[in-house]
């Protein structure tokens, strides 16, 4: 992502449909535009609008009858967009490239039009392929120094969310007064030490369920499990994958490069979903070095 960033330079655009961003950098929607925030954030990029690169059309009467509608000028650009269409048995793809190039009709006028003649109901109008749109500001950064810097900024607030999620399950067993505890949390010192009505004050203390008894990952072969995947993903890509990636892959979590490979297909895939994934990422590191 940062390689593509780059090149653009500072004060260019940068286009980018994220569906095909997500698969090319094998990051998630979700974390992907996380990342995103960020560079917004350290003024390296700002939003500047969105549109679909993709416009097709079904018309609901002949070209005739439309054409019909117009006169002169405007007459001439209907011509213009239906003679720049690609068409199919039923649709047309609009061809924005050859549009402005032969006819020298703009982006915004054709996308109005088309607009128009559906709230007519002169033809019924599909959009897709959401293209984003940010200006560069700052193009200057070196690449590996901004992607240690995320990497580490993802991974201290991975170790906040897990350090959250735990304090929220010691809060669940406390033997203490409940409303005192969340008034702690929040850096309020004058709670009481007993509020009275809680359950712990009403001597309800609740014991979570002990996760299930798993055998020892040291009895398992890595190797064994990963065969299947590490060889499709050295056909795939030349190489093998990156512990990160075998995690994932046992674990069950998929990504863009998972479900391109049909990782659920294949023998071991969500094997260990049942074990923390930071245990299975620590097995494999010791299995594989």
């Amino acid at each position: 992502v940062l390689d593509d960033l780059r090149a653009v330079g500072t004060g260019g655009q940068w286009e980018l449909m994220l569906g095909q961003l997500s698969e090319h950098s094998n990051i998630r929607a979700l974390p992907l535009k996380t990342l995103l925030v960020q560079l917004e954030l350290r003024g390296i990029i700002a939003p500047r609008y969105a549109y679909f690169a993709e416009y097709r059309f079904k018309l609901l009467l002949e070209d005739e009858a439309l054409l019909a509608q117009f006169e002169g000028e405007r007459r001439q650009f209907v011509e213009a967009i239906l003679a720049c269409s690609k068409r199919a048995r039923t649709w047309s793809t609009l061809d924005f490239d050859a549009l402005y190039l032969q006819h020298g009709a703009e982006r915004a006028r054709v996308v109005k039009a088309l607009d128009y003649f559906q709230e007519r109901g002169w033809l019924e109008l599909e959009s897709k392929q959401m293209t984003e749109v940010y200006a560069v500001l700052d193009g200057g950064f070196e690449v590996e120094a901004l992607a240690d810097d995320l990497h580490a900024h993802f991974r201290a607030h991975e170790a906040s969310e897990i350090a959250r999620i735990q304090a929220m399950l010691a809060l669940f067993e406390s033997r203490e007064c409940l409303s005192r505890r969340l008034a702690l949390y929040f850096g309020d010192e004058q709670a009481p030490e007993r509020c009275g009505h809680c359950s712990v004050c009403q001597g309800r203390v609740a014991t979570l369920p002990p996760p299930p008894e798993l055998p020892p990952l040291s009895g398992r072969n890595a190797q064994a499990l990963c065969a299947a995947f590490v060889e499709k993903h050295l056909q795939h890509a030349g190489c093998t994958p990156s512990q990160e990636c075998l995690t994932r892959f046992l674990c069950g979590v998929t990504t863009p490069l998972l479900t391109k490979l049909k990782a659920r297909q294949l023998a071991g895939f969500a094997a260990l979903e049942e074990y923390p994934y930071a245990e299975v990422r620590g097995w494999l590191t010791a299995s594989f070095t």
